[in-house]
């Protein structure tokens, strides 16, 4: 029997076995936390993706949600784009705001199956999502037809209302007052400007170049211009020389509402929308030239920043073909001229937006905007508000900068 013992002891067959499974103890929590911890890091980025787009969502309506708005707003977002696992505990989300930067965090944890035999059961995560933006300065000028036939079907009844309605939007999401400037510029054949100007150095009232029923005094000017003297009828080229000069003339229509340059008093601009009336024959190109006018920093008007952080948009509407201008009454001559104005405003790097109602050149109109995404459509009297609505839903994501 002693022999049998010391055999025992002294026998070292076995001990490679012995050895060999003790070692694979900790082999086999490494394969399992390197295959858990996998598993975690898959899990991880997909929370972060649901919670970048939550805080997206947050940041981009957080000027105008109290604390427990955003909070709610980000749990909603967050669900509707992350997909909830069983492995997979979730705490709650916390949203901060410091400024301009809302930061969401939350906290979260992976159930582990190969690694939990060597005692880690769990894996915490923590998953950050900040989203910072500027406030970039806005302006926008409302380039709007007050032709007669805008006086058919309603139609400028609802272009009121929906100009009114973007004035409201934009007015209760700016963050300071100065932060957004507006311009309406209401166009038939002319386009009215305050007469305190009568006397500018940049004025002329001749009769060179101009119909009869065109020609006017300095005196008698009732702020109605008409197109100024080619090339510069396009364009904002600065009115340095006679034929550079901002032609004085008889208005066409007396209804035709005098304009407003930009402004960060909504008052004024509610005012001069209400006052619009349609009357008279299409030009667009004077509409845009003059609106391309007020979004410069040179005169006849100087109401703008021109900075790099200024955002500045033109919203183009009109309902018919062009019919005349100061030099023609053929549409195709006064389309190309259109088309020259559409690119200047565009080479200035202000973003055009285009709305056809019922009827007009849908080609020129589509090619006049910025993309065709910023062109529109519109077949009845009741989607100019529909359009305005989407424009405005654009220039609000648009200056959101990330």
């Amino acid at each position: 029997m002693m022999k049998i013992l010391s055999r025992f002891r002294t026998a070292s067959q076995g001990n490679v076995a012995v050895i060999f499974a003790i070692s694979l103890v900790p082999v086999f929590g490494a394969v399992g936390a390197a295959v858990d911890y996998t598993r975690a890091s898959l899990e991880q980025a997909r929370i972060q993706s649901a919670l970048d787009a939550a805080s997206l969502t947050v940041a981009r309506d957080s000027r105008r949600l109290s604390a427990a708005a955003m909070q709610e707003t980000a749990d909603k977002a967050f669900a509707g784009n992350y997909q909830s696992r069983t492995d997979t505990t979730m705490g709650p989300i916390a949203v901060t705001k410091d400024g301009n930067t809302i930061r969401l965090t939350v906290e979260a944890a992976v159930q582990t199956s190969i690694a939990a035999a060597v005692g880690f059961d769990r894996i915490p995560l923590r998953v950050v999502s900040q989203t910072s933006w500027n406030e970039p300065r806005i302006e926008i000028a409302l380039v709007l037809d007050n032709t007669g036939s805008m006086g058919w079907s309603g139609k400028m009844a609802a272009l009121k209302a929906a100009a009114l309605d973007l004035v409201n939007e934009l007015e209760s999401t700016r963050v300071s007052t100065d932060q957004v400037k507006l311009a309406v510029v209401p166009f038939d054949t002319q386009v009215r400007i305050p007469t305190a100007f009568r006397n500018a150095t940049w004025m002329r009232y001749d009769a060179t170049g101009l119909a009869a029923s065109l020609v006017t005094t300095q005196a008698a000017w009732a702020g109605c211009l008409t197109d100024r003297d080619q090339p510069h009828d396009t364009t904002d080229s600065a009115p340095t020389s006679t034929a550079a000069f901002y032609r004085g003339a008889k208005c066409a229509s007396n209804s035709i509402t005098t304009l407003q340059p930009l402004t960060t008093n909504f008052t004024l601009v509610r005012n001069t929308i209400n006052a619009m009336q349609p009357a008279g024959n299409t030009n667009i190109t004077i509409g845009l030239q003059m609106g391309h006018a007020v979004l410069s920093s040179g005169v006849p008007f100087q109401e703008t920043g021109a900075q790099p952080d200024v955002l500045r948009y033109m919203i183009l509407l009109t309902d018919g073909d062009n019919t005349q201008n100061r030099f023609t009454s053929n549409s195709g001559q006064i389309d190309a001229r259109t088309t020259l104005g559409c690119n200047a405003v565009k080479a200035a790097g202000i973003t055009l937006f285009t709305v056809r109602v019922i009827e007009g050149n849908e080609t020129l109109l589509r090619n006049c905007a910025t993309n065709p995404s910023m062109y529109f459509n519109v077949t009845s009297s009741g989607g100019i508000g529909d359009a305005f609505k989407a424009i405005t839903s654009m220039i609000k994501r648009m200056r959101l900068s990330v």
